[in-house]
């Protein structure tokens, strides 16, 4: 009888192990999913002003002002220009790549989450079949 009950402790506590485990891979999970949200959003912010800053150039472009600058000065503008530009979207794919790292851990966090509980219910259920004899 006490190697019964002692078995039984066993299992069910093995069973409210794999719940906690799964309750923190969940929250892993959210977190995940949080992030890839706030990496979306931040290079979908920057691509916005990447859109904002070439529209007030195309503007800046025909002013006064910036016709009065020699070729050169012109050139060196435009090239500092599209070495801001280049740096945002290396930006943006380094963004865009981290959350598709995260939005994977995610899935793989989840997957764990199932398998935690599926194994918590195999406990129970052993448990149980243990109790009926």
């Amino acid at each position: 009888m006490v190697a019964k009950l002692s078995y039984l402790w066993a299992l069910e506590t093995e069973a409210h192990k794999s719940l906690i485990n799964a309750g923190t891979a969940s929250v892993n999970a959210a977190e995940k999913r949080k992030l890839v949200e706030q990496l979306n959003a931040e290079a979908d912010a920057i691509e916005a002003t990447i859109k904002a800053v070439e529209a007030e150039e195309e503007v800046r472009k025909s002013a006064p002002e910036y016709l009065a600058l020699s070729p050169k000065e012109q050139y060196d503008d435009q090239q500092a220009s599209a070495a801001e530009k280049a740096a945002a979207v290396t930006m943006i794919n380094e963004k865009r790549g981290l959350a598709e790292n995260e939005a994977k851990n995610a899935t793989e966090a989840e997957q764990v989450t199932k398998v935690l509980r599926g194994r918590a219910q195999d406990s129970r259920a052993f448990a149980d079949k243990i109790r009926s004899l």
